[in-house]
């Protein structure tokens, strides 16, 4: 067929000169799918000249595996005449096949009649090699992140290197992978020492080469430590090194090579190299840089041991000159197990107490402090950052019956990671100053029992200042004593803005402090609670004054708010578990049907590599075909193996989304806080990919008691608020760290900590306050720390937040702990049971039809009848009840539910009901949950676990039906 003539007129010349400057190819094919019009552009994307293509078949240029789709698009679009887009293979005349994105469109005559289709091809083939990279990235972090875990295991064993080389060796696909500690003799030579090698199967180990125990830097290795010394880095083909390099890396096999340098304080410590000896391969830049990651997080654990050397050192020091001093010098660990670590002697004259008993009784000062000052010293000895530098006085009941005043001075000794691990403190006893200061206020207590009667709050002023404060109001501020409040105005406490009440004074000068109604009072410590407040006048002492009574009103507020937020969640909830049900049916035939494809590849691949099978009509394929072919199956295996990676994430999200869908569950249970954290950041994963990098840095820890929906909530709001305080756009600079401690027995701590914008300092105090947010308004309701710390609390546990402005926010949650207990862990795979083989008769009740035809497909082995919906198969089932051997039935469905089903069959006729199997996408109620409780049935969820599931069916069948009478 001929290309279309030349133009008639300047306008179509025009036209014509527009369509083929076009950077997509626009066609025309005839009704039969011949190509009746192609553009220049056709021969720039495939390599076939126009007048060579014109007049063939548009098949003959596409993919084999896509033909089929193709063909059906073009039918599509001629039968039903409507637009159609879709991303197809095309085989260029050279080269690897082109992903093209087809689109295609009827192509009508001026009579109205249909001649064909018209529309255009556009190269996407960027588009998907750049989701390969993006693959090759995810490997490379997921090793880095197994690294770190292999880190702190090491950590904890002794064994820095033990076991951290594997994950990334594998992950850069090296040879080799090894690790050198370089040091200097008493001459000042550098040396490198082999410390820790990895090989790939097969690949000759070197770790017991002689050579590489004592190898000098100088005058061989001159260039590397050049380069290393700078931070650079050593990389190339070995083929290119200079002779003496060459001379120690070519017996090894080494074709080419990376080495990374390791630096502790700054001055180089060594360095890890990569191996290759299968290929000349260089490393590129993205592989490069997040192998320098690794080798950055080994130089932080060196740096981390060498801090720890030093800190015992300085305690030596410590130690020889706190015995001199006339203070009390002691030092104090705060992680469990707490103890004393140093006492000074001179703690026997205050106390009558010995630094040897003090060692023996890490609880001494809480049994003999006075019972008022208890919170002091406890925040004192655990947060002694929340002190800070101002002196804290405490009463303790020396060992002769006396009460001592110790005025202590802490200050918090913080690890290589910035957290406080020691109190260091100097106390001194002011006993005799305190107790004349005691008998002072005693000659001035006469006014003050007026209001100590009163429950509620309450505060007498004078010319706006308070003169008398009672219990309540203390300890509503947050104060110790009410001395710390005489001298100031109570509307200093007051948030909202206060008006003096206007009206007739009974003195000229007026009355001052007048403040009424409901206000919130901020506490010493920053919290907020919400009063109603009266203030009235009178005369005190012969003075006018103003007195104040306050009611705190803050939990019923807060339970209003609550309530709220609750209906909220709760239709949320719903929400969620309904579209996790609807995504779980199409995903467990997709992930199925993934699975299915991949299985026939493999076994076309195997084919393949033996030769192929050769026939009368088709000779068999020459190597150089065969080859070509092996290579595209194997690329057609990847794509089939992403596909399923992607099918298998959202399978993981839906699974997520059902843990959050049922928030009103109140039921404990123990919970693995680790999988608890994972599935969070699953769920904010949008929110933090953009902002920061997340890090785990988990330990072992055991179970917690808990709701896990609960716990789910309260990590998933201080992760999402973490990425909040974090711009967009620098998410290499930032970072989000989750951190899991064990402290003692019956305790887990969790901390999620950032490096976001940070809280000030006059809001932290506030931060946990209902109704209290330092979000812009529209942004946050104030309400999310409010109810975790709720939750927490409700748990048994703490909650608290430690930050500063400008360098991040640290959120610390303390629970109680379950102790672990030695039992065997589930298997993901199902037992293997010996059972007799046997062709068998399966009836598959499910609402969706592509859950059917994958059923048949994985059960090809037994007789697969599938029943549309409950009420189908309840009729089946009574026609014939001794014809099944299994029942797979799905739980929710819309005509008849599987309980449903399950009941109507157990009254017409016991026994079959226990061949059920029992199969959900989840949104269960709550009736499907209790039933599926109580029932003995196997259950499975969607997708599906094949092998489970033939294993399930063979042992029913396997049994027969005789079995359940």
């Amino acid at each position: 067929m001929s290309p279309p003539p030349p133009a008639s007129s300047p306008s179509e010349s025009l036209y014509r000169q527009i369509i083929d400057s076009l950077k997509e190819v626009v066609f025309q094919a005839d009704a039969q799918g011949r190509w009746t019009f192609l553009t220049p552009m056709w021969t720039e994307l495939t390599g076939f000249p126009v007048d060579q293509s014109l007049g063939r078949r548009a098949v003959e240029f596409i993919h084999s595996e896509d033909r089929l789709r193709a063909q059906e698009l073009f039918h599509l679009v001629l039968n039903r005449q409507t637009d159609s887009r879709h991303e197809v293979r095309f085989l260029p005349l050279e080269g690897r096949p082109l992903w093209v994105e087809l689109f295609a469109r009827p192509l009508l005559g001026d009579d109205g009649r249909l001649q064909g289709v018209c529309g255009t091809l556009t190269d996407v083939t960027g588009r998907r090699r750049t989701s390969d990279a993006l693959a090759r990235r995810e490997r490379y972090l997921s090793a880095l992140v197994e690294m770190q875990h292999r880190l702190l295991a090491a950590q904890q064993e002794g064994n820095l290197y033990k076991d951290v080389l594997e994950p990334i060796g594998r992950a850069s696909g090296a040879s080799r992978v090894y690790l050198f500690e370089v040091q200097r003799s008493d001459s000042g030579q550098q040396f490198m020492h082999q410390r820790a090698e990895w090989c790939a199967p097969g690949v000759k180990p070197e770790f017991g080469n002689p050579r590489l125990q004592h190898l000098p830097v100088e005058p061989d290795f001159h260039r590397w430590g050049e380069l290393l010394s700078r931070g650079e880095v050593v990389s190339g083909l070995v083929k290119d090194f200079p002779p003496s390099e060459r001379a120690v890396l070519e017996p090894q096999g080494i074709r080419s090579i990376l080495v990374l340098p390791l630096r502790v304080n700054d001055v180089w410590a060594g360095c890890v190299g990569f191996d290759n000896c299968v290929e000349e391969r260089e490393w590129d830049r993205l592989e490069v840089d997040l192998l320098s990651a690794a080798a950055g997080a080994i130089s932080l654990e060196l740096e981390h041991r060498q801090s720890e050397s030093a800190l015992r050192e300085r305690e030596t020091r410590y130690r020889q000159l706190a015995e001199n001093a006339s203070d009390i010098q002691y030092r104090y660990r705060m992680e469990p197990p707490r103890a004393f670590l140093y006492v000074s002697r001179v703690v026997s004259d205050r106390l009558g107490y010995s630094p040897e008993e003090h060692y023996a009784n890490p609880e001494l000062w809480r049994q003999r402090v006075h019972p008022e000052d208890l919170p002091l010293l406890t925040q004192t000895m655990e947060a002694p950052q929340q002190v800070g530098s101002k002196p804290v006085v405490l009463r303790f009941n020396a060992r002769n019956g006396r009460t001592r005043w110790l005025e202590h001075t802490v200050a918090p000794v913080l690890n290589s990671n910035g957290r406080a691990v020691l109190v260091e403190g100097i106390a001194r006893d002011i006993t005799e100053r305190r107790e004349v200061e005691e008998q002072l206020k005693l000659s001035e207590a006469s006014f003050r029992i007026l209001l100590e009667g009163v429950p509620d709050a309450a505060a007498i002023q004078r010319d706006g200042r308070i003169v008398y404060a009672n219990n309540a109001l203390v300890s509503a501020l947050g104060f110790d004593r009410a001395e710390q409040l005489v001298g100031r105005a109570l509307s200093q406490f007051v948030e909202d803005d206060v008006e003096e009440v206007p009206g007739p004074p009974p003195d000229p000068s007026g009355i001052k402090g007048m403040v009424t109604g409901e206000r919130r009072l901020v506490r010493r410590d920053g919290k907020t609670r919400v009063a109603e407040i009266v203030s009235l006048p009178l005369l005190f002492d012969g003075a006018p004054a103003v007195v104040s009574i306050a009611r705190d009103v803050t939990e019923q507020r807060q339970l209003q708010a609550r309530l709220t937020l609750a209906d909220r969640l709760a239709s949320v909830g719903t929400l969620a578990a309904g579209i996790a049900h609807e995504i779980n049916n199409p995903l467990a035939f997709v992930i199925s049907n993934l699975s299915f494809l991949s299985e026939e590849m493999r076994r076309s691949q195997l084919s393949l590599e033996a030769g192929g099978v050769g026939s009368t009509t088709h000779p068999p394929a020459t190597p150089k075909q065969r080859s070509r072919a092996e290579l595209d199956l194997v690329e057609w295996q990847e794509v089939l193996s992403e596909a399923y990676e992607g099918a298998e994430r959202v399978r993981q999200i839906v699974r997520q989304l059902k843990t959050f869908s049922r928030p009103d569950e109140e039921r404990l249970s123990p919970v693995d806080v680790h999988q608890v954290l994972d599935s969070v950041v699953m769920m904010a994963a949008n929110e933090i990919r953009h902002r920061a990098q997340l890090h785990k840095d988990f330990g072992p820890v055991p179970n917690v008691m808990a709701n896990e929906s609960r716990l789910s909530q309260v990590f998933l709001n201080l992760v999402v608020n973490a990425a909040q305080a974090i711009p967009e756009g620098q998410a290499h600079h930032n970072a989000i760290r989750l951190v899991t401690r064990r402290l003692d027995p019956g305790r887990v701590l969790i901390e999620v900590q950032d490096t976001g914008s940070g809280i000030p300092r006059e809001a932290l105090g506030r931060i946990f306050d209902p109704f209290f947010t330092t979000k812009p308004v529209g942004v946050g309701t104030g309400l999310g720390l409010s109810i975790c710390h709720g939750i927490i609390t409700n748990l048994g546990g703490e909650i608290s937040v430690e930050s500063e402005l400008g360098k991040g926010t640290t959120f610390r949650v303390v629970l109680p702990s379950l102790e672990p207990r030695t039992r065997s862990r589930p298997s993901n795979q199902p037992a293997q049971v010996s059972l007799t083989q046997r062709r068998g008769r399966v009836l598959v009740v499910d609402d969706e039809p592509g859950v059917g035809k994958v059923l048949r497909r994985i059960l090809k082995d037994h007789e697969v009848e599938v029943a549309a919906g409950g009420r189908q198969a309840l009729e089946r089932l009574q026609r014939e009840p001794d014809h099944f051997d299994a029942v797979l039935c799905d739980v929710m469905m819309p005509d008849l539910g599987g309980k449903d089903l399950y009941e109507a069959v157990r009254r017409t006729h016991s026994g079959l009901e226990r061949r059920f199997i029992f199969v959900s996408g989840g949104a269960f109620t709550t009736n499907a949950r209790e039933f599926l409780e109580a029932i003995p049935n196997p259950k499975l969820e969607k997708p599906f676990n094949e092998p489970a599931l033939r294993q399930i069916v063979q042992e029913l069948v396997s049994r027969g039906p005789s079995s359940t009478r």
